[in-house]
């Protein structure tokens, strides 16, 4: 299934929706606009010492060590990365450990983050354990 056509029934399922279910079309819109690449999926058996980069999306499943660069990163439950992330749009669902630069960040009620978070826009749900350093991007 495309992105486009996958986009377009997401949207028709949300268009009947209260506004606030209106943000998971906002999130869809920041992802597909950042998709450059095909998706790069780091298995949950990878252990990657290192850096990574990418001008698309990069979905983690395994264990990091290093630096991250990419336009979308998700960091999906059951993952830890420990090290740099520099992105567009971060969503976060595992663990992290260390420093985020985004411009929009996602962190889901399963996160478990210690560290500084550097950002643009930020969404954290109820329930996410957060250990660290907030500071917005722009701001003297």
């Amino acid at each position: 299934m495309s992105l486009a056509s996958l986009k377009e029934k997401i949207l028709l399922i949300t268009q009947g929706s209260s506004s606030n279910d209106n943000s998971i079309a906002k999130r869809l819109e920041v992802i597909s606009a950042n998709f450059k690449s095909t998706p790069t999926i780091l298995s949950r058996d990878l252990r990657i010492d290192g850096e990574i980069t990418s001008s698309g999306l990069i979905e983690i499943e395994g264990n990091i060590s290093g630096t991250i660069k990419g336009n979308s990163v998700i960091l999906r439950e059951g993952c830890f990365v420990e090290g740099t992330i520099v992105a567009e749009s971060i969503s976060i669902r595992g663990k992290f450990d260390g420093n985020i630069q985004a411009k929009n960040i996602d962190i889901t009620s399963k996160a478990k983050i210690t560290g500084t978070i550097e950002y643009g826009s930020l969404c954290v749900e109820d329930g996410a354990s957060i250990d660290g350093q907030f500071k917005k991007l722009g701001k003297n």
